[in-house]
């Protein structure tokens, strides 16, 4: 048995002996089957706490593996950033060019016009 502040205070109880050793030890099965019935309420908890945390752990991982690649070879990194931000602004650009074509095109045709217009003819 081990001695401990708690059980220096018990043994002034008028509890002696024999006695006292089976009092601490009914005590603590009671605390260990409390820890016991605390932990299995406490789980699903601690599970769930394990299921979110995980992908931000691993998200956060990857973009710490990531960044120490990039700064390993910064050249091929930043050619290949380039490349990604152009290939999701790919869609916008060709959206914006075929909204401004048409405004073009008119814009051409009366360049086109006031140029005709304002050639001295030759004949």
């Amino acid at each position: 048995m081990r001695a401990t502040a708690n059980t220096a205070t018990v043994r002034n109880y008028p509890v002696t002996g024999h006695e006292f050793d089976r009092v601490m030890h009914e005590a603590a099965n009671t605390a260990r089957a409390a820890k016991g019935a605390a932990l299995m309420a406490a789980a699903p908890f601690i599970g769930l706490a394990y299921v979110i945390a995980l992908p931000l752990i691993g998200l956060g991982a990857l973009a710490w593996l990531g960044l120490k690649a990039c700064a390993a070879r910064w050249k091929t990194a930043a050619r290949a950033v380039r490349n990604v931000v152009l290939f999701f602004a790919a869609p916008f650009v060709g959206l914006a060019y075929a909204l401004a074509f048409p405004f073009v095109g008119v814009g051409m045709l009366a360049w086109w016009a006031v140029r005709a217009a304002t050639k001295p003819r030759t004949a």
